[in-house]
């Protein structure tokens, strides 16, 4: 396995933190992580899954987010919206390696932005999305819609003791993932811990039952949210890979 760490620029022109780990043998196919909330491009979980994925034939792209990692800028700034931007960004890039064949996949607050961003093109081949949250808002328990519709937009709130700016709220709040899963005709797969506290699995029920093409769904029955145990990261994994030869020539 090849790796490569280099930074490239948001349409910002923030430099955002990124590696892309390569199969020995050509191949234009590629699988695109985006992280979580307060999460990196080296979290447990895909760290864990790297070597399989690439094993598979594909390329693996992970990255910072702007407000994340070694990409921080500061994450008192942290904006939904300007995550699904450095998605986009990270798509482009991807694209200048050569992948042509991509896979969008993603966890928790990552798996999130990779839904919002396959609602607005169709240049890849499948959804792969661990514990998404569909009511973005659920995940911040501290908060609710009616909390959100009188905050000061030019404020800060704490959200797990980090002050984040009001206008991260607002954002949340407005985002509509279930009418964005019903416009992707793309085939998905779908994990969830049916003990998830952070991202009640209820998401996973809505999300199955909206997204309009085919989805796979599969249920850890005692994971909970960040599912980082090795039986849990065995158990994506095997399901990952079998997902990944339909895609094969």
């Amino acid at each position: 396995m090849k790796r490569k760490d280099f930074s490239f620029l948001n349409k910002k022109g923030i430099p955002l933190s990124s590696r892309i780990c390569s199969p020995e043998i050509p191949s234009d196919k590629g699988v695109i992580f985006s992280h979580g909330l307060f999460s990196t491009k080296d979290g447990y979980k895909i760290t864990g899954m790297t070597e399989d994925i690439v094993s598979c034939g594909y390329h693996l792209m992970t990255f910072d987010f702007s407000y994340a990692g070694e990409s921080q800028s500061n994450i008192k700034e942290i904006s939904f919206i300007q995550e699904v931007a450095d998605l986009r960004a990270a798509i482009d890039e991807f694209k200048k390696h050569g992948i042509k064949r991509l896979h969008l996949m993603g966890s928790s607050m990552g798996a999130a932005v990779s839904l919002y961003v396959a609602s607005e093109f169709d240049d890849f081949e499948s959804l792969i999305l661990i514990a998404t949250p569909v009511n973005l808002l659920e995940i911040i328990p501290e908060m609710t819609p009616d909390d959100v519709d009188k905050l000061d937009p030019e404020g800060s709130s704490k959200l797990s003791g980090i002050e984040i700016n009001n206008k991260f709220f607002k954002e949340l709040k407005s985002v509509d993932l279930v009418k964005a899963a019903r416009s992707i005709s793309k085939p998905a797969i779908l994990f969830h811990g049916k003990l998830d506290s952070v991202v009640p699995f209820v998401n996973h029920s809505i999300l199955l039952n909206n997204l309009a093409g085919e989805v796979a769904s599969y249920v850890i029955d005692d994971g909970d949210h960040n599912l980082t145990r090795q039986e849990d990261i065995a158990f994506i994994m095997n399901h990952i890979r079998e997902w990944l030869r339909r895609f094969d020539d």
